[in-house]
């Protein structure tokens, strides 16, 4: 039997120069400029979101698998980075060359628990094998993923 196509839908809006707001179900969030190098910027970027989803993607996911495992997740906390090919191209710096996009994505997932370590790399290994955007970005940019089990 074959499953049907599930499609998640979202509308995004800006009615002036920014930020705009992006709708889905029942909820709504704003999203600033793409990418901003300013570190008193008051908006979220589009590529803040971007790399918190992923965070949050693996945080969740962890905490979704070990819930069904029965195993008790004290604390999980992702710490994360996100390097760019060449952040000039998106100035529009003259004589600049690669691109704008994510060249390496680099996340340390520190994790407690009383379960063994084996029990909690499992989970780390489900969760690698499960996650949305874990599974779609391992095929467009370098991901370095490590866990580490903390006490």
């Amino acid at each position: 039997m074959e499953m049907e196509k599930t499609t998640w839908n979202l509308r995004i809006v800006t009615t002036g120069r920014e930020p705009a707001t992006a709708y889905m179900r029942k909820h709504q969030f704003t999203v600033g400029v793409p990418l901003q190098f300013d570190p008193e910027y008051p908006h979220i970027t589009a590529l803040e979101y971007a790399l918190g989803a992923l965070a949050a993607d693996i945080v969740g996911g962890l905490q979704v698998i070990s819930h069904r495992r029965r195993l008790k997740l004290d604390n999980v906390e992702a710490v994360l980075s996100g390097e760019l090919n060449n952040p000039l191209t998106y100035l529009g710096v003259v004589g600049e060359t690669g691109h704008p996009g994510l060249e390496r994505v680099n996340v340390t997932v520190y994790v407690s628990s009383t379960g063994s370590e084996e029990e909690i790399g499992l989970i780390w290994e489900e969760m690698l094998q499960k996650s949305p955007l874990v599974n779609t970005l391992k095929r467009a940019v370098k991901l370095d993923l490590v866990m580490k089990v903390v006490i």
